[in-house]
């Protein structure tokens, strides 16, 4: 095996992040800068109201790319792919801007890479991983709702839910995604499922964000509960009936 890692485009979608956004391409360049291998980061600027758009400008050491409406989370992600695939990066990393996410695992993805699994999702609910330093009312929703969805989708995951993985970039690129906001991570988990694809986990600590930081845009709104739970009852009703697309 080769000691170089995959060549990996960290993918960072933001939307109105101007009080935490250079902190945070700091410590995400910081550790693409120690991945064994080729790394860029790409920042995908959704229509920002506010200066994140102008903030990115003035970096260094990364790619922007600008969306001129805010056309959503799962809009940044394919953007940000095909954006990897121009480059010719081999693997494609999501994740926030806002450290919730500690972008030193980005080099637990790259070890991965290295040893061929095709589809990486980082884990608050195995060994090692946690999610103790969010809210308790945000800690037993995502408890409740990732045991749920594991049931549904009869997976070994157990962290059906996080949006901080990888995928190769040509894998992704091929999955005919529609979802425009979060669900989309549970429409993508479903598509890699019924098409075989085996994920691996890896521990990961996911955190709050800062009292600086405007509050998250994730929210555990009705609309989004049930966007979230169409893909898993879609898993359960296609093994009970495989002729069901």
């Amino acid at each position: 095996m080769s000691e170089e890692w995959p060549s990996l485009a960290v993918v960072v979608p933001i939307y109105n992040e101007e009080a935490g956004v250079e902190r945070g391409i700091a410590a995400i360049l910081d550790a693409a800068s120690r991945y064994r291998g080729r790394c860029v980061v790409i920042a995908v600027d959704d229509g920002s109201a506010d200066r994140s758009g102008a903030i990115l400008d003035g970096l260094s050491g990364i790619e922007v790319v600008h969306h001129a409406s805010n056309a959503g989370y799962g809009r940044a992600l394919r953007t940000g792919a095909d954006r990897a695939a121009e480059l010719g990066l081999e693997y494609v990393a999501f994740i926030d801007s806002d450290l919730t996410n500690p972008p030193e695992d980005l080099l637990k993805i790259g070890a991965l890479a290295a040893e061929g699994h095709p589809y990486i999702k980082a884990s608050r609910f195995v060994p090692g991983g946690s999610m103790a330093a969010v809210p308790a009312s945000r800690r037993w929703v995502s408890r409740a709702g990732n045991v749920v969805g594991q049931a549904l989708f009869a997976t070994q995951l157990r962290d059906v839910t996080n949006g901080f993985r990888a995928v190769r970039t040509d894998l992704f690129r091929s999955w005919p995604l529609h979802e425009r906001d979060f669900a989309v991570i549970v429409e993508e988990l479903d598509t890699a499922l019924a098409a075989g694809v085996v994920p691996v986990e890896f521990p990961s600590v996911l955190t709050a964000r800062s009292v600086q930081q405007r509050p998250t845009a994730f929210s555990y709104s009705p609309r989004l509960v049930l966007r979230y739970l169409r893909y898993p009852l879609r898993a359960a009703r296609r093994r009970l009936d495989p002729r069901r697309p």
